[in-house]
């Protein structure tokens, strides 16, 4: 009882602001990828799909509206399947956090992802990060207390709105130290996009294994932490 409790007062890794602008880098960075080696495709817009979704059925483009329908399934198999992964490490007892075994695997998902040649459907590909980007939403959902995603923008848009009117209305340094955290989480969604861009025009297919190795280190960086070692 002692050691949970010593547990719970030390705060985890992948709850700390540093931690999630690196997976959120992550997330933006997929995006960059996917746009630049799978003919324009954001892997990760499924607001934008939903929209397309409805706007082709009213159309009667059905088939059309089927490529916005797929990747957002892939986005919910991806969500279960983080589900899955986490009951099946808890129901095995690891000893450690379990997100540290998750991250192992959706770094080695991502790696073979690298291996497929650009003459490969895009379709596949496409889907495939989707079903990851679903999976790695789940596995971090909030900092200081307050929701926030990995690989999607709106709600984080909508958090520093209301850190700002807290902050101004409120006046209160820890409330401003919020806002500048959520500002700098909700950018770098974009900032990875840039490097995801720009590598992946030089590398191609193979600019995603940056992604792999930032997701194996900050598995490493979970497992060293005094959080993970308080058993």
């Amino acid at each position: 009882m002692k050691n949970d409790n010593k547990r719970k007062e030390i705060i985890p890794p992948f709850k700390r602001p540093i931690f999630l602008m690196i997976i959120t880098f992550v997330g933006g960075y997929m995006n960059g990828y996917t746009y630049i080696t799978r003919n324009e495709i954001l892997a990760n817009m499924h607001t934008a799909n939903m929209s397309k979704l409805g706007i082709n059925i009213a159309l009667g483009n059905y088939i059309e509206a089927l490529h916005y329908f797929i990747p957002i399934i892939a986005c919910i198999l991806g969500a279960a399947f983080s589900e899955l992964v986490k009951t099946i490490i808890i129901k095995t007892k690891f000893k450690g956090e379990w997100r540290i075994l998750a991250l192992l695997l959706e770094a080695t998902f991502l790696f073979f992802i690298g291996l497929i040649p650009s003459t490969f459907p895009d379709i596949i590909v496409t889907n495939l990060v989707s079903f990851l980007m679903g999976y790695q939403l789940c596995l971090f959902r909030d900092c200081l207390g307050i929701p926030f995603n990995t690989t999607i923008c709106t709600g984080n848009i909508r958090n520093v709105g209301q850190l700002l009117f807290q902050a101004l209305d409120e006046k209160s340094i820890k409330t401003l130290e919020k806002l500048i955290y959520f500002t700098a989480l909700t950018f770098s969604f974009a900032i990875g996009a840039i490097p995801g861009t720009l590598i992946s025009l030089v590398l191609n297919t193979k600019a995603v294994w940056i992604c792999s190795g930032i997701l194996f280190i900050q598995a490493i960086w979970i497992n060293n932490s005094k959080y993970n070692k308080v058993q």
